[in-house]
């Protein structure tokens, strides 16, 4: 049902439209009628009908100038003047104001019905597109519940890539940056052992405590949050790096607020293990760092991983982040990285080769190492186990180390040489294949599809390593392959354009004065003056 307004000082015009509206139309309702300018104004204010019927000229206020009041309150009305003056003034200021149609009096029923049924079928296909957008929010609001949820998931169990995270986040979430922490939150009912946590974890997820804190927590600040496991939620949140105590302290009063609220409102106790903030690429540690602050957080509250004592902090904990950093290291070739986290490792246990645990994580350590290399195609002639009985026989800590840098520093060499091998070759493939068909309809598709591996990959890696990305290569061979067909001076431009890999010429022409700085025919006219 759409409801209309009639604005018209004469009674008789108004009673004229009700008899129409009443035996025309059964989904249009008279709601109001009004005898000036002003009382249109101010029962619109009230009433916002879907449609309004005006006549201009009216006591006090005229129809022009209440039409001007009112699409400031009620900007979506449907408009429609009808009036006796015909002057182009009014019917221009009616254009400006964006009113529907313009009647001259006396109008005919037939014209007015066919206006009103005009207006209402516009009133129909917007409220179509409001229902459709309201549907389609939805199912958008639906599906970024599950990618966050399978970005948890994945972030838990290892999953995610750099690229893969940078991804997630940009394209899904609309974070830019790439750093960031992870915390941990359990709750269990106030006076409650641990045996009900559980069952609390399903009333936790049906109720509306969930997405309570998770509103709040949106709200504040960019973050990915998890779903409800068992007692527990794990959030990813975007921080930068710049004051981290600051942060640290803001994070806390945050979660405080929050996590206050929901106390009171439904009688649940919480504790938060907050880990440190990470670049992408070792995120997984801030989530080791969260769990690690959540189990020495004894009582309920918050407790960040920067505030548990040294004693409990161990030094087993801190090797398996180093040694995280040393695996990703290695896999990327990055030698220096890899040494300088070697070189961590060994300042912070300068005594590791008296404490026997330490010792024998070394060793595993670089069995890691001699896999990674394995996995990455490296095999090199020496025996199995060379350098872990290397390790095990050697005298003293500083020729361990000597041991470990030279093993380290090989295998993330041949990794880095490899990976610059393989990127090499794809580079020159990709240019044979521009250079052996580039009179076809050849795109970035087709070559990654070739070389069996993604066109996102292959145009990052072909920008990085030649400074010019595929579309800027794949135009200038073609382009210079037209100049030298237009040198021969055996074919006309049209021609040169299709067996130069185009198939508009008009397309042709503009991106070759983009190029060359002049067109196809002025280029060619230089060649036979002999200018060229």
């Amino acid at each position: 049902m759409y409801s209309l307004m009639v604005c018209d000082d004469e009674q008789i015009m108004i009673e004229s439209v009700r008899h129409i509206v009443e035996n025309e139309f059964d989904n249009v309702k008279i709601i109001e009628t009004a005898r000036s300018g002003r009382e249109a104004i101010e029962k619109t204010l009230t009433i916002k009908p879907d449609i309004i019927l005006t006549d201009i000229k009216m006591p006090g206020i005229n129809g022009l100038d209440a039409i001007k009041e009112i699409k400031k309150v009620h900007s979506d009305v449907k408009i429609v003047i009808v009036s006796v003056y015909e002057f182009f003034e009014y019917a221009k200021q009616a254009v400006e104001l964006g009113v529907s149609e313009y009647l001259i009096k006396p109008v005919k029923k037939e014209r007015l019905v066919e206006t009103l049924q005009r207006i209402l079928d516009q009133l129909d296909a917007q409220r179509r597109k409001y229902r459709w957008e309201l549907e389609a929010k939805e199912r958008i609001e639906k599906m970024l519940s599950a990618v966050e949820h399978s970005f948890i998931y994945s972030l838990l169990f290892a999953q995610l890539q750099k690229n893969d995270i940078i991804r997630y986040k940009r394209e899904f979430f609309d974070i830019k940056n790439e750093t960031g922490f992870v915390f941990v939150l359990t709750f269990s009912k106030k006076g409650k052992s641990s045996n009900y946590e559980a069952k609390l974890g399903e009333s936790f997820d049906n109720q509306d405590i969930y997405a309570v804190f998770k509103n709040n927590l949106k709200y504040r600040c960019k973050c990915i949050i998890g779903p409800v496991m068992l007692d527990r939620v794990v959030v990813y949140v975007a921080q930068s790096i710049d004051d981290l105590y600051q942060q640290r302290v803001q994070s806390i009063s945050c979660l405080e607020e929050i996590l206050h609220l929901l106390e009171e409102r439904y009688n649940l106790e919480f504790k938060v293990g907050i880990g440190r903030i990470h670049n992408d690429n070792d995120i997984m540690l801030s989530y080791q760092e969260a769990l690690k602050a959540l189990n020495c957080n004894e009582g309920s509250g918050i407790v960040h991983i920067d505030d548990i004592a040294p004693n409990i902090y161990n030094a087993g904990y801190e090797f398996v982040e180093l040694e995280h950093k040393l695996r990703i290291g290695l896999e990327n070739g990055d030698v220096q990285r890899c040494l300088t986290v070697l070189s961590d490792i060994f300042r912070k246990y300068p005594n590791l080769y008296e404490q026997e645990h330490i010792h024998y994580r070394i060793i595993e350590m670089m069995a890691a190492a001699r896999r990674i290399a394995t996995e990455n195609g490296i095999s090199d002639n020496i025996e199995p186990g060379y350098y872990i009985k290397k390790i095990l026989s050697c005298m003293s800590c500083e020729e361990l180390e000597q041991i470990c840098i030279e093993e380290i520093r090989h295998i993330a060499c041949e990794i880095s040489a490899r990976k610059k091998s393989n990127i090499g070759k794809l580079v020159e493939k990709t240019n044979m294949l521009i250079n052996e068909r580039y009179n076809q309809d050849l795109n970035l598709d087709d070559v990654s599809k070739e070389l069996h591996i993604s066109p996102q990959y292959l145009s990052r890696l072909y920008k990085n390593e030649t400074g010019e990305n595929f579309i800027e290569r794949l135009t200038s061979v073609r382009i210079e392959n037209a100049k030298r067909l237009m040198k021969e001076n055996k074919y006309s431009i049209k021609e040169i354009c299709f067996m130069s890999g185009y198939s508009d010429p008009n397309y042709f022409s503009k991106l070759f004065k983009k190029h060359e700085g002049i067109s196809p025919t002025d280029y060619q006219k230089q060649i036979q003056g002999g200018l060229l």
